[in-house]
């Protein structure tokens, strides 16, 4: 009886294996580690949908995406309305956002799209925090994908969802679910087309647009008791975070020319900033209808963005800043433990 079923099983791999005219599939982790890089090996053009779920507003986006391995992409918007017609071009390090409206171009450093799975984040936090399971193969838009998922080690529970292309190893579609298993995230690429001969032009900026430096940011760095010395003023960590978040960079930005405290914290997919400084900046919340809450007897405000929450206080001396992609009762819990 065993010996027949393994040859069925056996049978049956490799019935899917020539229908799907596949090489068996590498590890897991390997797809993913191979997954980060992918973009700086294959050029593609495609069109791009990410959509943001949140308790009382959603928000999506389309952009056209040429991209040319290794750094050159240029996004152009589709949708939403107010931003049809704009463009994003990234070369390497340096991006270039174009508001055809306001006829200028934001220049920024390090300012990097995520669009591939944990591409901003260190894969061994991932991969401490995270078991990646395979579950059965599919297509997807034409495409022979291997599909993982992201389970967290603590909770059981399945936090995130790639599809990728089995042949390059491009991110094709990545879903990120909230704890009690909705979907809060979806980004996927469709119409989707290999090749190399994406002209040079395409990557180039229009001509008469006036520039406008982005946000000054430092180099980020991992080194964070370095970061927080050289703030300026007397800066405050938290003492607690989620299970399996771990600080792993910080650097100091300058918003309306305040030297403002960036630290960045994650478990591997989600990820928390703090911010903070000491001068009478406090967060700008005008374009939203924030709701009051308090931490440690300290007035706060809150606004819950799709699967993002912010949250922001002061103690009278600095003001702080949460972003993050967790509820709140857990930013309260962290807001609380930055306090003397």
């Amino acid at each position: 009886m065993w010996p027949r079923m393994t040859r069925s099983a056996s049978a049956t791999l490799l019935l899917a294996a020539l229908l799907f005219g596949a090489a068996p599939r590498p590890p897991a982790i390997a797809l993913l580690r191979s997954a980060l890089s992918a973009p700086q090996r294959v050029s593609y053009v495609g069109e791009v949908q990410v959509l943001r779920i949140g308790a009382e507003r959603s928000d999506a986006a389309i952009y056209r995406i040429e991209h040319r391995a290794p750094n050159l992409t240029r996004r152009w918007y589709i949708a939403p309305q107010d931003l049809y017609g704009d463009s994003i071009i990234s070369r390497g390090a340096t991006t270039y956002s174009i508001d055809v409206k306001r006829e200028h171009v934001v220049v920024a450093q390090d300012d990097e799209l995520d669009d591939q799975v944990a591409a901003n984040d260190n894969f061994n936090v991932l991969m401490s925090n995270y078991n990646a399971v395979y579950t059965p193969d599919e297509m997807f838009d034409g495409r022979h994908v291997h599909v993982v998922v992201l389970n967290n080690k603590y909770t059981g529970q399945t936090t995130m969802r790639v599809r990728i292309d089995a042949a390059t190893r491009l991110v094709l579609e990545r879903q990120q679910y909230a704890a009690n298993g909705s979907l809060i995230a979806q980004t996927r690429v469709e119409q989707l087309r290999y090749t190399n001969a994406i002209p040079t032009a395409i990557f180039e900026l229009p001509r008469g647009l006036r520039r406008v430096n982005g946000t000054e940011r430092a180099i980020p760095s991992s080194d964070i008791p370095h970061v927080i010395s050289s703030a300026g003023f007397k800066a405050l960590e938290p003492k607690y975070l989620p299970e399996g978040f771990v600080p792993v960079a910080g650097d100091v930005i300058s918003i309306k020319s305040v030297p403002t405290l960036q630290l960045l914290y994650t478990d591997g997919i989600r990820t928390v900033s703090l911010f903070q400084n000491e001068k009478d900046a406090a967060v700008d919340l005008s374009r939203y209808r924030p709701s009051d809450t308090r931490i440690a007897g300290h007035s706060a405000q809150y606004v819950e963005d799709g699967p993002t929450t912010l949250l922001a206080w002061s103690d009278g001396i600095r003001h702080f800043a949460l972003v993050g992609e967790l509820g709140l009762p857990e930013l309260e819990k962290i807001g609380a433990s930055v306090l003397p």
